[in-house]
């Protein structure tokens, strides 16, 4: 009997760790060094690099879009990656729980609510794109359904990427294992064939499909595109971190992918769109690469398509876990609710989908004041420690706690950054600030609330423990 319940309680704390919201041993953790490289780069070339590449076709052409890009991913990646990657990798922790250092015991849940926002948008995005390749395949060889193929064809995507989601990080790890390859090589043909057909000269003279009368607005826009793209990647730093096995498999693997192979891929996405001259990344291979190895192409997109929107789904099932009515529900039930509010893509797809480009720009109001906070946060103030054991302490003399479990100053530095943001760029209406063309709007809404936010908690007397083993900072006066 005892031999029974020894054993079944380790069983009981991994999956909680797996599926849960306890810290993940090292284990427990599915991603090598490769394995995370595999991870990112599927997921990059899966999402929205494919996306960010055709919207900015639409603005500038190929040269200014490559500079505007890659700069713009690395960047926005850089400063998404460092806080929350080494703090979730260094513990083992659920996202959502690390920002309680900054954010408060109760300011976390926030949070989860711009979280869940972007990473079922993205989902959602990604569904659709899965539908229009299934409508563009059958279309190539002769058949047409009507765009009720579209909804049927993300209907089929949310299936999919929720059996995969029930079943853990490892059928997830496997099934991008299996793709990685295969998409790398898609990348090269379509790359290939973009060359042999037009070359370099052709690519480069191509003009913009859709810009504004201001050559100066459409590089901004461009840059400000990849930068916020770099950001969006927020929604699953965390969860790729903690399930990594070293500190360099949790950055490195993060920064190269998501922000240099997602800004070179959405570089040959801005090519293939010029040439085509469609932002619709899923009409593209077919042109390129003809009916057969473009269909090809088109389908391993779609499976990887389905593979991210599976880590979209589990990295929300696992931010749900902090809404305590939720805590007793089994993992496969969590997921469902997380599959809920992803069938509007299915009931509006195209009407959704035509707002992609808004919905990316207004990543950057969500997350970069996170990120700025969060930064300032782990580097500047806590000097990358983290009490561990106050993250799960949600009495009022916790370290973590605040004001009635609120951090005033993080979440106003969110409300500040995101009307810095406003002021420079609206992602809705288009409209820019003359210093937009200076001062990207990302960066501005990461830096005045990371500069607001230091200030403010040294202001407020917060002063390091004299207890620095488990480096935690005392509440400040508030």
């Amino acid at each position: 009997m005892n031999q029974t319940a020894s054993g079944a309680a380790p069983d009981a704390v991994e999956k909680e760790g797996v599926f849960g919201r306890l810290p993940v041993r090292l284990g427990e953790r599915e991603y090598s060094m490769a394995g995370a490289h595999g991870t990112c780069f599927a997921y990059a070339i899966a999402t929205w690099c494919f996306l960010v590449g055709s919207y900015a076709a639409d603005l500038v052409g190929a040269v200014e879009g490559t500079v505007c890009l890659i700069a713009g991913n690395l960047i926005g990646a850089f400063l998404t990656v460092m806080p929350t990657a080494l703090a979730c990798q260094r513990h083992g922790l659920e996202q959502m729980d690390y920002c309680k250092t900054a954010f408060g015991q109760q300011g976390a849940k926030v949070i989860l609510l711009f979280y869940l926002i972007n990473m079922l948008g993205w989902s959602g995005l990604l569904l659709v794109m899965f539908g229009n390749g299934v409508f563009n395949t059958f279309a190539a060889f002769g058949f047409e359904f009507g765009r009720w193929m579209v909804a049927a064809g993300a209907a089929l995507g949310l299936l999919l990427a929720y059996l995969i989601t029930v079943h853990g990080v490892h059928r997830l790890a496997a099934v991008n294992n299996a793709v990685t390859p295969i998409l790398a090589l898609v990348i090269l043909y379509m790359l290939y064939m973009l060359f042999a057909n037009h070359g370099w000269a052709e690519i480069a003279a191509a003009k913009p499909l859709d810009p504004t009368p201001n050559p100066a607005v459409n590089y901004a826009i461009v840059l400000e595109l990849g930068i916020a793209n770099g950001f969006s990647w927020w929604g699953g730093i965390g969860f790729i971190a903690r399930n990594t096995r070293t500190r360099r498999g949790s950055v490195y693997p993060q920064v190269i992918q998501l922000g240099l192979s997602a800004g070179i891929v959405a570089s040959i996405a801005l090519y293939s769109a010029l040439i085509v001259g469609s932002d619709d990344p899923t009409r593209w291979m077919v042109p390129l690469g003809g009916l057969a190895l473009g269909s090809l192409a088109l389908m391993t997109i779609g499976i990887a398509n389905v593979s991210a929107v599976s880590l979209s789904l589990f990295a929300s099932g696992l931010t749900l876990r902090h809404i305590p009515a939720l805590r007793r529900y089994p993992w496969w039930q969590v997921v469902v609710i997380t599959v809920i509010p992803c069938s509007m893509f299915i009931v509006w797809p195209q009407q959704l989908y035509d707002r992609g480009s808004a919905f990316l720009a207004f990543n950057g109001t969500m997350y970069a004041p996170i990120c700025g906070v969060l930064f300032a946060d782990f580097f500047l103030l806590r000097r990358q420690r983290v009490c561990l054991r106050s993250i799960f302490d949600n009495a009022s003399a916790g370290a973590y706690h605040y004001w009635k479990g609120f951090n005033p100053l993080a979440l106003g530095g969110v409300l500040l950054g995101q009307a810095t943001y406003f002021f420079l760029y609206n992602p809705f209406t288009g409209s820019t600030h003359p210093w937009f063309v200076y001062v990207p709007a990302s960066i501005a809404s990461f830096v005045i609330p990371a500069a607001v936010y230091y200030a403010g908690m040294r202001l407020y007397g917060v002063r390091l423990a004299s207890d620095h083993r488990d480096g935690r900072l005392l509440k400040p006066n508030i």
